[in-house]
């Protein structure tokens, strides 16, 4: 690796440093939380500032890295996106901006030494919220315990349980990815291997079940622990055809739009299911009520204001319009065959998995839940995995 190479792999890890950390301080820690509104100045400040360094470094990477006229295009592009994003033109995002970036200029940086520093960067981040929540450094104590019904629920300094599920659980995958990536996933025969294993599922199991007690991470982390199971006793097994994934996003895409869209509130049936998912499904159709969605949405919808939509498709679908929402479910659906083309089964099935807790909350497209997709599209690469 020539002083180039390693400048290029360097301004991509510490940009994305920069902004796992910019974004879980601006955006899931408590100074978010619903009663400390707006967030201390300070604070916008460091995410501002995080945002702009990493998209003028990764600007400069993709810079660096043209060689050919398609990329300079793509980079024009983002600008223009960017742009539109600004002055409210919401049929794109931030974060879909930010994953452009990333997917382009995987080439900086070889997979293995990525995902090191993803899993390293997430333990950190958690780490210092921890810390400041126990050390009172947050302006507000947010409601640490909110109860759903009987259940007695904890945030631990992030700005909701389900925040502090999800971020967990993207921590979990991390390793799993990491634990891959080192050959240690298919070697659980090693005793020092399984123990590593074992412990982070049971902390997982912990924190989703009993601290957070968030349904849709723990829907997931029951998915994934079932999905794993064959991997176990066989550590050659197979990706499944990228066909099963992409039909299954398809479905769970399709029915959570019509479900919505059909919602009758006075049907015991859409009751009941209303019942099941905590309001959600009321929320949601009050919001097409309300806002409605068309090929380019430029409404004033805004996430929580005043209303909240706990279904990535559906808040696709509202948010961006139908061409946002086609872009992400490309996007996803691409990530499925570039996991199958790696024979990269752990991938497959966490993006399986995935799918079903994006009907519960609209956090695919976060920038800590960004991982998997980015994965995806490093596996693809000319560099392997095993380097």
């Amino acid at each position: 690796m020539d002083r180039i190479d390693i400048i290029k792999q360097r301004l991509y890890l510490f940009s994305y440093i920069v902004l796992m950390a910019a974004s879980m301080l601006y955006m899931y820690s408590e100074f978010n939380s619903v009663d400390q509104l707006p967030e201390p100045g300070y604070v916008k400040m460091i995410w501002w500032a995080g945002i702009s360094a990493f998209l003028v470094l990764q600007a400069t990477l993709l810079l660096l890295n043209i060689n050919d006229r398609i990329k300079m295009s793509c980079l024009i592009i983002l600008v223009g996106l960017f742009a539109l994003d600004v002055i409210g033109f919401k049929s794109i995002n931030l974060q879909i901006i930010c994953l452009s970036f990333l997917i382009m200029n995987r080439e900086s940086v070889c997979f293995k030494k990525f995902i090191k520093v993803d899993f390293v960067t997430r333990l950190v981040c958690i780490a210092l919220v921890l810390m400041m929540f126990f050390c009172g450094i947050f302006p507000s104590q947010y409601d640490v315990y909110v109860p759903r019904g009987d259940t007695i629920r904890s945030s631990l300094g992030f700005n909701h349980p389900n925040s502090f599920g999800g971020y967990c659980l993207y921590i979990l995958i991390s390793f799993l990815l990491f634990f891959y990536s080192t050959g240690r996933l298919q070697n659980l025969k090693k005793i020092s291997n399984f123990f590593w294993f074992l412990l982070m599922f049971i902390t997982g199991f912990f924190i989703e079940f009993v601290y957070a007690d968030s349904r849709s991470s723990q829907v997931t982390f029951i998915l994934m622990v079932l999905l794993i199971i064959p991997l176990v006793f066989n550590k050659n097994i197979k990706s499944f055809k990228p066909l099963l994934g992409i039909f299954i996003l398809l479905i769970m895409t399709l029915t959570s739009v019509m479900v919505v869209f059909y919602y009758n509130q006075f049907s015991t049936f859409f009751v009941k299911l209303n019942d099941l998912t905590s309001n959600r499904l009321f929320l949601q159709n009050e919001a097409f009520k309300l806002f409605g969605f068309n090929l380019f949405n430029v409404s004033d919808f805004a996430q929580g204001n005043p209303i909240w939509v706990d279904n990535q498709y559906v808040y696709n679908l509202i948010s961006t319009g139908v061409i946002g929402s086609l872009i992400y479910t490309y996007i996803y659906a691409k990530s499925f065959v570039n996991a199958h083309k790696a024979n990269c089964y752990i991938l497959y099935i966490v993006l399986i998995a995935l799918i079903f807790k994006g009907s519960f909350e609209s956090t695919l497209i976060d920038y800590y839940a960004l991982l998997p997709i980015i994965c995806s599209f490093f596996m693809v690469n000319k560099i392997s995995m095993k380097q």
